[in-house]
């Protein structure tokens, strides 16, 4: 690898690139603080399970049982589960608006 540093503002982001590469060469791996984490992704896989359920021709209180399991009531689901009913709700219309335009969501981003 090597970088001409110009001045000092070309310099940071070099200093940076060195910074990772001298990390993942010691220990192989990069430094979480690099990675940040992603605070919808919890969400977004709900959102894309529930389209590949939508795809697969499943009903919203099977997408429920399949993603929320015990927590849905055995029966009368839509009134005794009614707070995850909604919230299932909320997935397929999220799924569906993303599968119209699929490469255009944040699942792709």
């Amino acid at each position: 690898m090597e970088h001409r540093v110009t001045g000092l503002a070309s310099a940071e982001p070099k200093i940076e690139a060195l910074r990772q590469f001298i990390l993942l060469a010691r220990k192989g791996r990069f430094s979480a603080s690099l990675l940040p984490r992603e605070r919808r992704a919890a969400q977004w896989i709900l959102e894309l399970r529930a389209g590949d359920a939508l795809l697969d021709g499943a009903s919203q209180q099977a997408i429920a049982r399949a993603l929320f399991r015990h927590a849905i009531a055995p029966e009368r689901w839509r009134i005794e589960s009614a707070s995850y009913r909604l919230r299932v709700q909320r997935l397929v219309r999220a799924a569906r608006r993303y599968l119209a335009a699929p490469l255009s969501g944040p699942w792709f981003d």
